[in-house]
This record gives C-alpha cells, sequence and structure tokens, in this order.
C-alpha cells in the first residue's frame, strides 16, 4: 500500500509511537496522538430535539450520559447528517483517548442509527473523543471539526476496498476468534483483519505481519477479491419431487444454488417442518438459520436441503442474503490527520430472495374406521340381553292361576248331613261324574229308644281326581250307624 506523506506522520515520529501503542487480540487497546487539525463546518440543513443516542450492537458497558448525549454542537452536527462519535469499544479508553472500533450515530431516514466505525489508519488519531463541551478532540483535547462523510481511504487500492468490505459485512477468524459486531473480542479480531489489509506495510504494524500472514494472507485476500468481483447468485429450486405431493412423514428435497462463499445466508422454513443440509454437501454448514458454503471463484456450488413435514398443507423453504458490495460502506474522517473511519452502512441494500415450495397430502383418517363398528356391535347386544329378559319375567305371574286350587275348599261344601242314608261300604268311580250333593235330611235327630243317649259313630271316604288343569271332588258320605247305647 502506498503511504502518502500528507496523511502520515515522519517515520521516525510513528516508530518513537511504538512502545504507547498496544494491541491485543482478545481485546485490543489503542491510544492514539496526533497534532489538532481544524476542519470546517459543515452547513446545517436540518433541525432536531436533543435525544440519548442508543448503545451500538454488543457494547459491554455503561457509556457515561455525556458519551450519548446528543445535544448542542454534537445535535447541529447530527442535525447536518455527520455521523457523530460517542465512545470506544471498551471502557478503558478517557473521554479523548478512544479505543477503536468507536461507536458513532448518524441520521439515516429520520432514524437514529448507531454503528461501529472501524479504523483504517493504524497510526492516526482517531479523533472522537469529547471534551466537557461535547466537542470532539483529540489525545490532547484539540478540539475538533466534525466527523463529515468521506469517501473512502485514498490510501486504500481497489483490492484494499473490497477486502474491508468483505470483512465488515461477514465474519472471519484471527487465531480462532470469529469477528464481529457482538463482543469486544469479536469487535478487536475485525479491527485487526482491518489493519491487516489497511497498514500491512506500515513499520508499526511489524510485529503483527505473521498474526496477519496466518489469517488473512495472500491467498486468502485473492480469494476474497473473487467474491467481490463475481457476479453473485442466489437460486432455490425444489428437486424431489418435481412436482405433485409427497405423504406426511416423507422428505422433500431442495437444492440452492449460490457463489456467495463463507457469508451466512438465512435460510428459513415453514413452521412445523425440520430443515438439514443432506446429501453430499461437505462444503456446506447449517447453524440455526445460517447456512454457510465454503468455496471460490465465479461458479455456483449446488446445495441440497431436505425438508419433512409431519402434517398435510403447503410448506415453502426461503433463502435471504444482503450481496457483498463495496458500496454498502459508510466512510467518514474528522480531518487529514484524523482517522478514517469505515461502517457497515446501516442502509442497507435490497436483499436477494429465493424460495420455493412443495405441498403434503393430509394423512388418511383412521379414526372413523377403528371408532364406528365399536359403538353399532353393542346396539345388537343390548337389546339380546335386555328386552327379551324382561318379557320372560311376566309370565310367571300365570302362576298366580295356581290358586285355582282354592277350589279344593269347595270339598267341605259336600257336608256329611245327620240321619242321610249312606251305603256301608263306600264306592268311588273315579270314570263316573262326581255324584250330585245329597239330599238334605228331615225330621229330628233319632234318640235312643230306651231314652239313652244316642251315640254317632261316622265315617268319609273322598277320592279326588285331577284331569289336566281341572280339579274334580268326588266325596261319598260314610254310613252312619245309630245304635242304643244303654247308660
Amino acid at each position: 500500500m502506498t503511504v502518502s506523506g500528507s496523511r502520515r506522520r515522519p517515520l521516525v515520529l510513528r516508530l518513537s509511537l511504538t512502545a504507547a501503542i498496544a494491541v491485543t487480540v482478545a481485546g485490543s487497546s489503542v491510544a492514539f496522538a496526533s497534532p489538532a487539525v481544524s476542519a470546517p463546518m459543515p452547513v446545517r440543513t436540518a433541525a432536531a430535539p436533543a435525544f440519548t443516542a442508543g448503545l451500538c450492537e454488543g457494547t459491554e458497558y455503561t457509556p457515561s450520559e455525556q458519551m450519548l448525549d446528543i445535544s448542542g454542537i454534537r445535535l447541529d452536527h447530527y442535525n447536518d447528517g455527520n455521523i457523530v462519535p460517542m465512545y470506544g469499544t471498551t471502557d478503558r479508553g478517557t473521554s479523548a483517548a478512544v479505543d477503536a472500533p468507536v461507536c458513532g450515530v448518524r441520521d439515516v431516514d429520520g432514524i437514529a442509527k448507531s454503528e461501529w466505525m472501524y479504523c483504517t489508519d493504524f497510526d492516526l488519531d482517531p479523533c472522537a473523543g469529547v471534551d466537557e463541551n461535547g466537542l470532539p478532540v483529540d489525545k490532547h483535547n484539540d478540539e475538533m471539526g466534525a466527523t463529515v462523510p468521506s469517501s473512502g481511504n485514498p490510501d486504500l487500492s481497489a483490492d484494499d476496498l473490497a477486502v474491508i468490505s468483505w470483512l465488515l459485512q461477514n465474519p472471519a477468524k484471527l487465531d480462532g476468534v470469529v469477528s464481529g459486531n457482538g463482543s469486544e473480542d469479536a469487535r478487536s479480531a475485525r479491527q485487526t483483519l482491518v489493519w491487516c489489509v489497511s497498514d500491512y506495510d506500515n513499520p508499526l504494524m511489524a510485529d503483527f505481519k505473521s498474526l496477519c500472514d496466518r489469517n488473512i494472507g495472500d491467498d486468502e485476500r485473492a480469494r476474497i477479491v473473487e467474491i467481490m468481483n463475481v457476479t453473485q447468485t442466489l437460486d432455490l429450486v425444489r428437486k424431489t419431487p418435481a412436482t405433485g405431493t409427497l405423504k406426511a412423514g416423507e422428505t422433500a428435497v431442495f437444492t440452492l444454488n449460490t457463489n456467495m462463499y463463507r457469508k451466512p445466508i438465512n435460510v428459513q422454513s415453514s413452521a412445523g417442518t425440520e430443515l438439514t443440509v443432506c446429501g453430499d454437501n461437505a462444503k456446506a454448514t447449517l447453524s440455526a438459520n445460517q447456512l454457510t458454503v465454503d468455496g471460490r471463484g465465479d461458479a455456483p456450488t449446488a446445495v441440497d436441503l431436505c425438508l419433512t413435514a409431519a402434517d398435510g398443507g403447503d410448506y415453502s423453504v426461503t433463502a435471504s442474503v444482503i450481496p457483498d458490495s463495496v458500496e454498502n460502506l459508510h466512510w467518514n474522517t474528522a480531518g487529514a490527520q484524523c482517522q478514517v473511519f469505515a461502517s457497515f452502512d446501516t442502509v442497507r441494500p435490497a436483499l436477494m430472495n429465493a424460495s420455493a415450495s412443495v405441498g403434503y397430502a393430509a394423512a388418511p383418517t383412521t379414526t372413523p374406521a377403528t371408532t364406528t363398528p365399536a359403538t353399532t356391535t353393542p346396539a345388537t347386544t343390548t337389546p339380546a340381553t335386555t328386552t327379551p329378559a324382561t318379557p320372560v319375567v311376566p309370565i310367571v305371574p300365570i302362576v298366580p292361576i295356581v290358586p285355582i286350587v282354592p277350589i279344593v275348599p269347595i270339598v267341605p261344601v259336600v257336608p256329611v248331613v245327620p240321619g242321610a242314608p249312606v251305603p256301608s261300604q263306600p264306592v268311588a268311580t273315579p270314570a263316573a261324574p262326581a255324584p250330585s250333593a245329597p239330599k238334605q235330611a228331615t225330621g229330628p235327630r233319632p234318640v235312643a229308644i230306651d231314652g239313652g243317649a244316642a251315640e254317632q259313630n261316622s265315617g268319609r271316604n273322598v277320592a279326588v281326581a285331577v284331569t289336566g288343569l281341572g280339579l274334580v271332588g268326588m266325596a261319598a258320605a260314610g254310613a252312619v250307624a245309630l245304635r242304643r247305647k244303654r247308660s
């Protein structure tokens, strides 16, 4: 990278600062010093009330109220469309010496956006400190002008811009630490990788060249440049089945084609489904909803995604990603002796989207087949056990007909009338009809001839024949013998 003498300090001065600059990969702490240079104030174009700015992503300490207060001259800078630096990535810096990267806020379509700004000049002052009046200052508390938008860093080549742009839009590794904005360590790794590109030839970076070579050497930088120069593609089609529907529980296969390598692609499927990478896809990994494909060059790689649904219905898979572009960066600086910052522009380009869907037929309903017979079977058994049993019992009341037997008491109706003539021996004639009742005797009871008491002896034989349900009573009167008994 060509070093511009107008923007760099003399070599002797820069070398003398080496001992004062500390860079730690897992939590960098960087101090900067430079002479104060004033910059013209932009013309104010809008007005807005004072406000307290929000924190940048992954801030791990509580900044002071003064750092977040956008009022006074800072509000003027904000309303002029400039980014307002607020605080550094760690709380180790003072109000004047801010650790890179720096959190700044700016107006984006009427919304205050807080975003991390990464240094692209290793040995220049960030000019991001704030004095007691809220004015931007450098390390020596020299007042600085506003941090205004820039077209970029003139000391960077086109390839440098492409690589830095990619680094600020994608995770990369620095000795195992994944770069990003989500934590102090992640930001430190990202800032170091940016310096490996912007200041690789800076004498102050000499002690870190081996670190840069291991993590973002010539081959890796060439790979990233290829990615940034290709026509980026994202396509998603249904593979199996190509047409028609599936049965619940079967697996549908979709194929994603992309040449956006090592860039997280947001992949999601409809609720109630499970999505996995399947087939021969050793170069693709799916973590949560983030799909990452390894490769290089312009040719896209096909990745199979398998979806399974347990219920009938229409299900879809969608893929979306922000294409890498140098236009996605926002550049700003507070002057020639100040750091040129690069930040990922929150006014992001339109997402690239791709989607495909598949239908699942509803599973056959088996409930009626198993339950309907069970409910009809009792209809045949219940009447058989209950209905006949009830009518049969009433037949028993026929037994009360037996009380016809009380006809037997009719037998006593045939009395033995005293004085009635009877044969000496009873004669039973079963086949003959029952004799009619004997004729009533008349006259007084006999008495003894000699005036004594008369003794009566009587006997009776009865024959009863029962034919069927009829009852025939037969009786014969026994002979009555009267004899005189003397007293």
